[in-house]
């Protein structure tokens, strides 16, 4: 009975100081860990002294500019097709990034045209026309017309995206329009640039048109880069 006892008691004396060295460890690793995310606290209650922290979440830019090449839709349009049949509309814009008419219609749906069976648009008295060459398909602007040639103007449109950074000056996003002039002839499509030497080239070598044509626009005052001069050159070539 004695010996009984006495191994009770060895086991309960064993039990204790387990527990006892257990707890202390789980004490020391509490204690551990919290005097880790006191010097942590420690430490940024000290920076804070020399500055401040915060998340900082770039906010949604504004747009400015647009995809469509007329301020409005408020445009009157007469649409040719190809068997020469003409209807009218007056709610109508170009939609550069797309290269298609597109008009606005109830419950602010757009109704995008096609080319199939047009010849072509007149918006606002000027004339667009749809042509696919060297896999590219796009909207020209034709400027004049004849049967030699075509020169035309086509539209392009980029995004330029802003900046938070105020040394750039650009707050917003934009959608930025630009132009360049093409001339169709011999069944191809080329840029062209509206110089001097290049306008001069159309008349295909004929000093006398050439000559007459410089003393058109010296008369008239007129420049060789405005494409409003040009297509004037051009009509007086065409009669002269």
């Amino acid at each position: 009975m004695k010996s009984i006892l006495t191994m009770k008691s060895i086991l309960t004396l064993t039990i204790t100081l387990f527990s006892i060295g257990l707890f202390a460890q789980i004490s020391n690793d509490v204690n551990a860990a919290a005097s880790a995310r006191n010097r942590e606290m420690l430490d940024i209650s000290n920076a804070n002294k020399f500055g401040s922290t915060m998340v900082f979440i770039n906010p949604k830019r504004r747009t400015i500019g647009s995809v469509h090449l007329f301020k409005d839709w408020n445009n009157y349009a007469i649409i040719i097709t190809n068997d020469n049949s003409r209807f009218s509309l007056r709610n109508i814009n170009l939609n550069i990034e797309r290269n298609v008419f597109e008009s606005k219609i109830e419950g602010g749906s757009v109704f995008t045209f096609n080319f199939n069976n047009i010849d072509r648009f007149v918006v606002n008295n000027r004339v667009f026309k749809n042509f696919y060459y060297d896999d590219d398909n796009r909207v020209y602007e034709l400027i004049y017309e004849a049967d030699e040639f075509i020169l035309m103007k086509g539209f392009n449109v980029e995004m330029i995206e802003g900046s938070a950074n105020p040394m750039v000056n650009r707050r917003f996003d934009k959608w930025a329009q630009k132009t360049r002039y093409y001339i169709l002839q011999n069944d191809e499509i080329k840029p062209i640039k509206l110089k001097k030497k290049k306008i001069l080239k159309l008349v295909e070598g004929d000093l006398e048109r050439a000559q007459k044509i410089e003393q058109y626009v010296k008369a008239n005052r007129l420049s060789y880069s405005k494409e409003k001069d040009v297509r004037k050159v051009l009509e007086f070539t065409a009669k002269n």
